[in-house]
């Protein structure tokens, strides 16, 4: 490698060395996805009423998608894009109970009692189900 080359590297900021490894980590794995259901990129395009140059961009790299975008794409394609590991106490910052399977396990309860209504406390630190007549 160039003297001026290492020169040039070593002044890219670690958020936009980190944020160019992602994004292409990104584009890889919806290319992959793609493959694996044997969809077109026209056919996702249409799935999410995008225009197909966008997931163009997605694919190549070249897009920044937004977080609702990325859902959007992972239901489309039926599999996670991103995983983000979170330990059972996590879910205490956001306010909602912990389950394995969280919404099947949501799911199951309501179901169990369909004449009540299940709702999540808002007590400082509770994260139990509470019964609402």
């Amino acid at each position: 490698m160039t003297s001026l080359l290492k020169q040039t590297l070593a002044k890219i900021s670690p958020y936009t060395k980190q944020f160019v490894k992602r994004q292409g980590e990104f584009a890889i794995k919806i290319n992959e996805l793609l493959e694996e259901t044997g969809m077109t990129q026209r056919e996702l395009a249409e799935t999410l009423g995008k225009q197909e140059s966008y997931i163009s961009r997605v694919l190549s790299g070249w897009a920044n998608p937004t977080l609702k975008t990325i859902v959007e794409l992972e239901v489309a394609l039926g599999k996670d894009v991103i995983d983000i590991p979170l330990k059972p106490k996590a879910y205490k910052y956001i306010g909602v109970p912990y389950f394995e399977n969280s919404w099947e396990k949501i799911a199951e309860k309501i179901s169990e009692t369909p004449t009540q209504t299940h709702t999540v406390s808002s007590g400082k630190g509770s994260n139990e189900w509470d019964e609402a007549a």
